[in-house]
């Protein structure tokens, strides 16, 4: 497939629907599986030669290369994911990594390779860590300075802010925890369809709080204006979190005017209508991965 396979040549001024496989409806994928991609046990003896490889090595976990940890027909299916991630439905979900079968300290190592072949990681918390652990350690969630990651809350859509953000599962929640995901190209196209006059505010977009993580980590600091929905060269991204946006104008002193607040509304209610969002239930060993600029993520609240 060609590289301006999504280039679609809309602006804000001319925007367009997306007619492409990463605009789709989640009760479209309910009954479909293949978007599960099964890692085979081919695969699994490349990871775990892989892995002996990176070890006598003497690197650090995080000093691991993707020369450190050599992949072949494991390193294809890589290739194919990113494909994939880019240029189909925004999103991968591989079943089947033997989790039982390795310390946490080679899980770790293991992850990190893998992540070595698909780019270079970058942080997304004040701590600086590259991969972090998601579990509750009883955080609040409505406070603006706790993030989800934290906490057992249900969490709203939003995307993060990396080009990919991958997801291990090493054990499964008592109740609950269940991924909710949905194309963030669809609910461009509903918004095109049934509120066009929303699309001037959501095209100029809202200031995110930072949570006192910012450059000067003053609690009030949020960012510039982000779009919602940009345009550039003809290809159409996302970036949306409501919760940031409503802090963000509450610590900006700049409070949402009715169209604002409506058109971000519309965005968020339209996220989890049922016909919208696909819901999947992890096993250990899954490998969830996303692509931010078109795909909104969330969680259900668990024990």
């Amino acid at each position: 497939m060609g590289h301006d396979s999504r280039r679609l040549g809309g602006t804000p001024q001319n925007p367009v629907r997306v007619d492409l496989p990463c605009a789709w409806y989640g009760k479209d994928l309910q009954s479909d599986d293949s978007w599960i991609w099964p890692i085979r046990p081919e695969h699994i003896t490349e990871l775990d030669a892989a892995l002996a490889h990176s070890k006598a090595s003497g690197r650090a976990e995080q000093a691991v290369t993707r020369d450190d940890f050599p992949l072949d027909s494991f390193a294809t299916f890589l290739a194919d994911m990113l494909h994939e991630l880019e240029y189909g439905r925004g999103f991968v979900l591989m079943r089947g990594l033997p989790v039982d079968r390795y310390s946490y300290d080679d899980l770790r190592r293991l992850y990190w390779g893998i992540g070595a072949h698909i780019g270079g990681a970058e942080s997304q918390n004040i701590k600086g860590e590259l991969i972090q652990e998601i579990r509750d350690y009883g955080f609040d969630y409505t406070k603006s300075e706790h993030r989800g990651s934290m906490s057992s809350a249900e969490l709203r859509p939003h995307c993060d802010i990396t080009d990919v953000v991958g997801l291990l599962c090493l054990r499964t929640a008592k109740h609950g925890g269940a991924s909710t995901i949905r194309s963030a190209m669809t609910i461009y196209n509903e918004v095109l369809s049934d509120h066009p006059e929303f699309l001037d505010a959501l095209h100029e977009g809202f200031a995110f709080e930072l949570d006192g993580k910012g450059p000067t980590g003053h609690p009030n600091e949020v960012t510039h204006r982000i779009p919602t929905f940009s345009w550039h060269e003809g290809y159409l991204a996302c970036r949306f979190n409501q919760k940031a946006i409503e802090g963000g104008a509450v610590k900006a002193d700049a409070p949402l005017d009715a169209l604002q607040q409506a058109a971000i509304n519309f965005v968020g209610d339209t996220a989890i209508r049922a016909d919208v969002e696909l819901s999947m239930q992890f096993q250990p060993g899954d490998i969830q991965w996303l692509n931010n600029h078109v795909i909104l993520h969330s969680r259900t609240a668990y024990e």
